[in-house]
C-alpha cells in the first residue's frame, strides 16, 4: 500500500463536536487524483452504513463487522420490546463486545436525535480506535472517510424538521386508531 503524506497532511483535523468545511464528495475527489484504481475502490466503497453483505477489503471490513454488530444488537432489543423473533432480523456476523452497551444506551434514550446521536458517537469512537497505527496509509484515509460520513450524517438532523416529521407520523398513527376503533363500532 503506497504512503499518502501529502495528502494526510493537507486535510482539516475532524471531530465529533465540531463542523468542518469540507465535504465527503470533495475529500474522494481530491483523493481520486492521488490513488491507484485498486485503492480508488476500496476508498470509494468504505460506507458508514455497509447496506451490502460483499465484503471489503482491509479496515473497511472491521468496520463493516463492528457496525453489522451494532445493528444486530440494535434489532434484538427492538424486537424483544415489540414480542418478536430477533433471528428473522440479524445478519450473519460476529458479535463485539461493545456494541451491547452501546444500542443499549441508544435504545433507552427518549429522542431519536440523542439516540442517534449515541449511535454516531460510539461509531466514531470506533473508527478512532481502528486509527492507531496508521497515519500515512490508504487504511487512514478509509478511516477519515468513515468519520467524514458521520459528520454529514449529524448535518441532516434537524430538530424542527424532525419534529414536523415525527409529528406527521404520529398522527398517521392515531388516525389508523381511529380508523380501527370506527370499523370496531360498526
Amino acid at each position: 500500500m503506497g504512503q499518502f503524506y501529502y495528502t494526510v497532511a493537507s486535510l482539516p483535523m475532524l471531530k465529533y463536536d465540531e463542523p468542518v468545511d469540507l465535504k465527503h464528495s470533495d475529500y474522494l475527489e481530491d483523493c481520486h487524483k492521488w490513488l491507484k484504481p485498486s485503492e480508488w475502490d476500496i476508498l470509494k466503497s468504505s460506507l458508514i452504513n455497509p447496506e451490502t453483505d460483499m465484503e471489503f477489503p482491509g479496515i473497511a471490513e472491521e468496520y463493516r463487522k463492528w457496525e453489522i454488530s451494532l445493528r444486530n444488537e440494535l434489532v434484538a432489543l427492538r424486537s424483544s420490546a415489540l414480542g418478536l423473533e430477533a433471528d428473522e432480523y440479524t445478519r450473519k456476523g460476529d458479535r463485539f463486545a461493545d456494541t451491547a452497551s452501546l444500542a443499549a444506551a441508544a435504545f433507552k434514550e427518549e429522542s431519536p436525535l440523542i439516540a442517534e446521536n449515541t449511535l454516531n458517537k460510539g461509531r466514531w469512537e470506533y473508527i478512532e480506535s481502528l486509527k492507531v497505527g496508521h497515519f500515512f496509509d490508504l487504511e487512514f484515509l478509509v478511516l477519515y472517510s468513515l468519520q467524514l460520513q458521520i459528520i454529514e450524517r449529524k448535518r441532516c438532523f434537524d430538530e424542527e424538521t424532525g419534529f414536523a416529521k415525527y409529528q406527521g407520523i404520529y398522527k398517521n398513527i392515531l388516525s389508523g386508531i381511529d380508523d380501527v376503533a370506527v370499523g370496531e363500532q360498526e
